[in-house]
């Protein structure tokens, strides 16, 4: 520092210029925190409240609207693209209810047309890119008319009358939508879905449709297990108006086809939407932080977090001692303890994982606080009541 190293930082014969550029440094510091913190709030409350765009959604209807012909239906005839329209319709309508169900204020409804508008979407692009779609439609149809006529044919004891005229009618059918996703990317589609069935689909489906462990634990409180009539949130409403308006323009745009008009429209319109959506473990595993994690053993944790930080700096690796305190504090810290059954698969992996990295599929920059979270989130889930 211009020769003044050996001087007093805070004496009478500090360098003037070394102070200005430490203060310098020090504000540029700060400045990238506050910038880094600001966006972050931004996000977390534009995720929270409800979408508003109705001029650019009105046009976007419009233009979709426009893709669907005006024509009498007949089944015999119907093609696959013309099914893809019609699962349009479905998804334009179901817009229309999700944004009605959020201004109701009314969560579990908006979170189940969302998962309504994924399904209806797949099924659009699965008669666009699969050959012979239209098939397995008409074959779905058959197959789910005797259960539609079952109740019928039980109050005038006609079990089964209709299972082989039907079978018999019946040539193919739809595949489930993990298949359904896989055969549309087989085919050269789904340049836009992403994982759109694993990370929203099937998690939407486990912790709000199905009756399962996870759904009926959102009535129980995380901390004091006390259970409350109204079921905690997993998954934010704007999250789930951004992801039915994100289906209509993903549809769209794969019916328009590159030459249309409106193209530049429907993705841009389904890119906005998409980018903003959290999945529903970004929603729960915060609200479990609040409630498990110990903030009395935070700045010990921080302190051994530095410490590592500086020890990879250095160009060494972790040791097993480093590794087997790192994940006992991180346990203490989430509340748990590491040799829980249910706990200890995880805390050995981490271990490994911290001490040989290249061992694994994992990217560089991975969070530590994700393991974290993902500790909270399995001892939750596994917690007996007290």
């Amino acid at each position: 520092m211009n020769g003044n190293a050996d001087k007093k930082w805070f004496g009478q014969e500090q360098n003037a210029h070394d102070v200005v550029l430490l203060g310098a440094g020090f504000l540029r510091h700060v400045k990238g925190v506050t910038t880094c913190l600001g966006r972050y709030i931004w996000q977390s409350f534009c995720q929270n409240i409800v979408a508003f765009d109705p001029l650019r959604r009105r046009q976007v209807r419009i233009a979709a609207k426009r893709l669907v012909p005006v024509k009498a239906w007949v089944n015999n005839d119907v093609t696959a693209n013309e099914i893809a329209r019609i699962a349009l319709l479905r998804v334009l309508f179901l817009q229309g209810e999700t944004h009605r169900a959020a201004r109701h204020a009314d969560e579990e409804a908006t979170v189940m047309l969302a998962r309504a508008s994924i399904e209806t979407a797949i099924s659009g692009l699965f008669c666009i890119y699969v050959p012979e779609a239209e098939k397995s439609f008409n074959g779905e149809a058959f197959k789910r008319m005797p259960r539609l006529l079952a109740g019928f044919a039980e109050s005038f004891g006609l079990t089964g009358a209709f299972d082989s005229a039907f079978d018999q009618l019946r040539s193919s059918s739809l595949p489930p939508v993990t298949e359904m996703v896989k055969k549309i990317k087989a085919n050269g589609g789904g340049a836009g879905m992403g994982s759109l069935h694993t990370d929203f689909y099937d998690q939407i489906s486990t912790l709000y449709i199905h009756s399962g462990p996870l759904t009926l634990l959102r009535h129980v409180h995380p901390k004091t297990q006390r259970t409350r009539e109204r079921p905690y949130s997993a998954w934010s409403k704007r999250s789930a108006v951004h992801m039915s308006d994100a289906m209509v323009g993903l549809l769209a745009a794969t019916i328009a086809g590159g030459g249309h008009p409106d193209i530049a429209l429907f993705r841009r319109y389904m890119q906005v939407h998409y980018q903003v959506i959290r999945m529903p473990w970004g929603v729960i595993i915060p609200g479990l932080m609040v409630t498990r994690v110990n903030y009395r053993y935070l700045p010990d944790m921080v302190k051994l977090v530095l410490f590592l930080i500086s020890k990879r700096k250095e160009g060494k690796s972790f040791s097993e001692a480093d590794a087997e305190k790192f994940v006992d504090a991180l346990c203490a810290l989430a509340s748990v303890d590491s040799a829980d059954p249910t706990i200890s698969p995880i805390a050995d992996t981490f271990r490994k994982m911290l001490i040989n990295p290249d061992s694994f599929e994992f990217q560089q920059n991975v969070s530590i606080w994700y393991v974290k979270l993902l500790i909270c989130v399995v001892s939750q889930y596994h917690r007996a009541p007290q």
